[in-house]
């Protein structure tokens, strides 16, 4: 009553001292009607509006400064608000851990109990913190509807809370409120749930609590089946699917899967199917892709039926995504849908395919290509044969042998040939030599009955198959060490790269013009990197990636003659590979790769590492 008297002496000259004298009064009045228990808590709120109301006329005077305080975008809080948290800073620690631990703790501003939450952890009073959440979540079991309004609300705003370590309740609030949102029956309160169930999914989408996103898919399942409209609405605002690549990259080093990662995978496939099987295509290291599959494999036997069905009747991106995963994890079912879908597809899908199967890295890939290769694009054969060579798989000799002694047949390229020839010497068969030996010493009326390059290839693989027969071919061959030096490669079974080079790439003393022609046009090329399953060209144009194209490289009044598939390199830079040629041109090729060694010894690349050029 003194500080009611001070303030009216001094009316007209301090204003807010009276306003300040009002509240107090106000704020000791409700303190002393809650702590005799005249009132319960969710009626001080009430009441401390009823004042308010009774103090407009001294608040009318301090209208103005608010309305500047708005326009200047500056949050005003009601009245009433500022009373009840000037009330809340008055009740004893005791009396707030009573209320928010009692059934009435839904009518605390969440603003009051963050306050007080974040005063325990502080003191790292954790339990106390839990049971005080885990209760307020309980009121949205409450009878009336607006205790269950006022703890969606406050939900959203407590939602970082829910997810500290050492309290982690996020998990079972969603599953609490999804189970709220599926019997509300007032629409406001329906509205408010939902955005709660978002707020708290998305707190545990950016922590990655992989055990709260378990609970937020099965809950959106659930939901589903109640309710699909609410969960088609909901699904793309939480996003847990847009995260899934995120997720995997982060999975990837990890020495153990994390079970509740792959429960959140096989909750959202077939989205999260497909984000594996493109990650797995984009794996450079060897331990990745091993690390995908394990990945894959504990998703099980649902996952490996969604591929199927993504192989038989999916888009042919779709389709030809889950080849390489399916070439390590059910080989007779590829090579059941396979050939069909080979059939629809171009031949840019038949070169993915190729790549697929050959990244994949299982023991018998080998006989899968060969499986498939009669259906593969004539653009494409080369690279099969070349994976077949570099499989190891010994199994895929005889057909190998076959291509190597047809010669040039109606619509095969002989590139073919030769490629079947090296596959050979890289599987080192034994049963092999004397088609090779054949080819090697074939001579019609004093001459060799193959083409040079062909003869070289086949000295090759002899040398590889039994190093005996090197000194025997350097003697009677006609053939020269350059000639034999520029070898393919051989597969490096410990490399740690998921694409092995077939040949060794040679930079060259100075670039070469080259023109690129196709459908789309002319462009020109420098060539400034060369081996004999391709190069390196620095372009002027923008040139359409995968795409075939015809190259023609000039040697001064000779040219190498060509058709190549375009490949992604560095800005600025196209990488392609050889395809399709003639022997001679082949045979060009290699004279110019042996010049550019004998002249400069230095000029072989240095160590690849791993990228994938051709």
């Amino acid at each position: 009553s003194g500080l009611a008297s001070q303030a009216a002496a001094n009316q007209q000259e301090d204003t807010p001292l009276l306003m300040k004298a009002a509240e107090h009064m106000a704020i000791r009045f409700a303190m002393e009607r809650f702590q005799k228990g005249d009132i319960k808590v969710n009626a001080v709120h009430q009441m401390l509006e009823h004042m308010s109301r009774q103090m407009d006329s001294l608040r009318r005077i301090l209208r103005i400064q608010e309305d500047k305080m708005s326009k200047a975008g500056i949050l005003v809080e009601s009245h009433a608000d500022i009373l009840d948290r000037m009330f809340w800073a008055e009740v004893p620690e005791e009396g707030k851990k009573s209320v928010l631990l009692s059934a009435e703790a839904a009518c605390v501003p969440s603003r009051n109990i963050r306050q007080y939450l974040e005063v325990l952890l502080e003191r790292n009073d954790k339990q106390t913190a839990t049971d005080i959440l885990s209760n307020y979540c309980g009121c949205l079991k409450s009878r009336d509807v607006e205790p269950r309004r006022k703890t969606a609300i406050g939900l959203s705003q407590l939602a970082d809370l829910f997810a500290i370590p050492g309290i982690n309740l996020i998990g079972s609030t969603i599953h609490q409120t999804a189970e709220a949102l599926v019997k509300e029956t007032d629409s406001e309160a329906e509205s408010l749930l939902s955005a709660a169930f978002v707020r708290l999914s998305s707190e545990a989408n950016n922590r990655k609590n992989f055990a709260a996103l378990k609970d937020v898919c099965i809950a959106l399942d659930n939901l589903a089946k109640q309710r699909p409209a609410t969960a088609q609405d909901l699904r793309p605002r939480i996003g847990v699917e847009n995260r899934i690549p995120e997720f995997i990259e982060e999975a990837l080093p990890s020495q153990q899967i994390s079970q509740d990662l792959v429960t959140v995978l096989r909750l959202t496939s077939p989205a999260s199917i497909e984000h594996l099987a493109d990650r797995f295509f984009r794996c450079m290291r060897r331990d990745e892709c091993d690390h995908m599959v394990e990945l894959v494999t504990a998703l099980g036997s649902e996952a490996t039926q969604q591929m199927r069905e993504m192989l038989r009747t999916g888009q042919p991106r779709i389709a030809v995504a889950v080849i390489g995963l399916l070439s390590r994890l059910d080989v007779p079912t590829l090579l059941e849908l396979l050939p069909v879908r080979l059939k629809e597809l171009n031949r840019f899908y038949h070169d993915l395919v190729v790549r697929q199967i050959a990244y994949g890295a299982a023991h018998d890939r080998g006989r899968t290509l060969l499986e498939v290769l009669e259906l593969l694009d004539p653009a494409v054969l080369p690279q099969a044969i070349d994976e077949i060579g570099m499989s190891g798989d010994r199994t895929t000799v005889p057909p190998l042998m076959v291509m190597a002694e047809a010669g040039e047949t109606p619509g095969r390229s002989p590139l073919v040939q030769v490629k079947a020839v090296e596959s050979l010497g890289r599987l080192r068969e034994p049963e092999s030599v004397p088609v090779l030996r054949n080819l090697l010493e074939a001579k019609k009326m004093w001459k060799w009955v193959h083409h040079r390059e062909l003869r070289i290839a086949a000295a090759q693989a002899l040398a590889k198959i039994d190093p005996r027969y090197a000194s025997q071919i350097m003697a009677e061959s006609g053939l020269s060490p350059g000639e034999l030096a520029i070898a393919p490669l051989d597969a490096a079974p410990a490399c740690p790269w998921v694409r092995q080079r077939r040949y060794e790439r040679i930079v060259l003393r100075k670039a070469l013009a080259a023109t690129i022609s196709s459908s789309w046009g002319k462009s020109n090329l420098l060539v400034r990197e060369m081996s004999l399953g391709g190069g390196m060209a620095t372009k002027e144009d923008n040139l359409r990636v995968g795409s075939e194209a015809n190259i023609d490289i000039s040697l001064g009044v000779r040219h190498v003659r060509g058709q190549v598939l375009l490949r992604r390199a560095r800005v600025n830079e196209i990488g392609f590979e050889l395809v399709n040629t003639d022997l001679e041109s082949r045979y060009r090729l290699r004279t110019l790769l042996m010049e550019t060694i004998d002249r400069a010894p230095e000029v072989k690349e240095g160590d690849w590492k791993g990228e994938r050029k051709p």
